[in-house]
């Protein structure tokens, strides 16, 4: 009777094979790292705007400006601070469905577009729904 089979006798895991997979993995990825380019500036040639002379909009949309040097205009007129929020609750009592654009200049700040927004949203308007434009000139 034999017990012991030289067939059967060395089983395991062929390392070999893997080892050459692995090696060609490592030459594929050293590869592909070297010939990638770093882009440090992207240059974008941001196109012109020109306005042009219009027929009168619909009479439900109301814009509102805000200049330059922080200053608010409000369908076509300059208005304070202090009134913007009794001018918008006015408007919205008087024609419910009006819908109020708010368009900033390019050099107006940050902070004072933000409090535009907060007085608009004091003043019973959900943010998410005004339409904003911000006018870049260079």
């Amino acid at each position: 009777m034999k017990i012991y089979d030289r067939r059967f006798g060395q089983q395991g895991i062929p390392i070999v094979p893997m080892l050459d997979i692995l090696t060609i993995l490592l030459i594929f990825f050293i590869v592909h790292t070297e010939f990638k380019r770093q882009v440090s500036v992207l240059k974008l040639d941001v196109p012109q705007t020109q306005h042009l002379a219009g027929t009168q909009g619909d009479k439900n949309s109301i814009l509102l400006e805000v200049g330059e040097d922080g200053s608010l205009g409000f369908n076509g007129r300059l208005i304070p601070d202090s009134q913007l929020g009794s001018a918008v609750r006015e408007l919205l009592q008087q024609n419910p469905q009006a819908r109020i654009q708010v368009s900033a200049a390019g050099g107006a700040s940050m902070s004072r577009f933000v409090e535009v927004l907060d007085t608009l949203t004091a003043a019973g308007l959900e943010v998410e729904e005004v339409p904003v434009r911000i006018d870049y000139r260079p």
